[in-house]
C-alpha cells in the first residue's frame, strides 16, 4: 500500500488511538496482509511508535504479517469437532491444497488455519471459507466446498 492508498483510507478514519484495530482491519481486507512496508507508513501518518501496531498486528489473530489467500479457510479442532473427524478433514484439506495448516496455496487463492472452535458444536466437524459455516463436514465434501471458491 503506498502513501497515496494509506492517506485515502486515513480519511475514513478519527485520527487517534481509538480507530487503530479497524484501519489495521482495513488494511488487512484490502491487502490480505499487513505488510512492513504499509505499517511503516501508517505509523508515520498517525505518529504512534511501529512497536504499537505490531503488538495489535500480533496480538489478534485475525491479523496476518505473511501474505494470505484470497480465501481463508479455517478448520475448527476444538473438542466437539476434533472427536467427530475434524482432524481428518483438515488433513484431506491439506493434501488437496498441498498446503500444511498455516500454508498458503502458491497461487494464493487459498489460506488452510486451524481453530479451536467457532462456536457451531452441535454441527461439528465444521469449516469456514471466509464468512461461510459448512457443518458436518466429511473429507468426501472438502472438494466440493473447494470447488464453490476456487
Amino acid at each position: 500500500m503506498d502513501m497515496a492508498q494509506i492517506d485515502r483510507l486515513l480519511e475514513k478514519h478519527p485520527q487517534d488511538n481509538s480507530a487503530l484495530v479497524a484501519i489495521l482491519q482495513e488494511v488487512q481486507r484490502q491487502e490480505g496482509y499487513l505488510g512492513r512496508k504499509t505499517l511503516g507508513g501508517l505509523s508515520q501518518k498517525l505518529k504512534v511508535p511501529l512497536s504499537r501496531l505490531y503488538g495489535l498486528a500480533t496480538f489478534y489473530r485475525s491479523f496476518s504479517l505473511v501474505p494470505t489467500g484470497r480465501h481463508r479457510v479455517h478448520v475448527c479442532l476444538g473438542t466437539a469437532c476434533h472427536v467427530r473427524g475434524g482432524q481428518a478433514v483438515l488433513n484431506q484439506l491439506a493434501r488437496l491444497l498441498g498446503v500444511p495448516p498455516g500454508g498458503t496455496t502458491s497461487d494464493r487463492k487459498f489460506t488452510v488455519e486451524t481453530v479451536r472452535c467457532l462456536g457451531c458444536c452441535s454441527i461439528g466437524p465444521v469449516v469456514r471459507v471466509d464468512q461461510e459455516v459448512f457443518g458436518r463436514v466429511r473429507q468426501d465434501k472438502v472438494s466440493k466446498i473447494l470447488r464453490n471458491f476456487a
